[in-house]
């Protein structure tokens, strides 16, 4: 019996966090100061921006985000 128990909140806790990231939780991403962010490093880490395009860092996000002089939010931590 407590073992379905067990399992029945673990597929609840699933579910769950599956339908927080479909919810559309945006976040503001954490860019450096104006001066680093044209050296973005070369690290493959890539998220979704609010704008629909997918970029390979949240650095290069950022510089994208001050270039336009919009805010750009991260929609979700992988490829759009």
């Amino acid at each position: 019996m407590t073992g379905r128990v067990f399992l029945l909140g673990l597929l609840l806790i699933c579910v769950t966090a599956a339908e927080v990231q479909k919810s559309g939780f945006e976040r503001k991403p954490t860019c450096p100061d104006e001066e680093v962010i044209m050296a973005c490093p070369m690290n493959l880490a890539p998220v979704c921006g609010s704008d629909g395009n997918t970029y390979a860092n949240e650095c290069t996000l950022c510089a994208q985000s001050q270039k336009i002089k919009m805010d750009i939010m991260v929609v979700k931590e992988e490829s759009c």
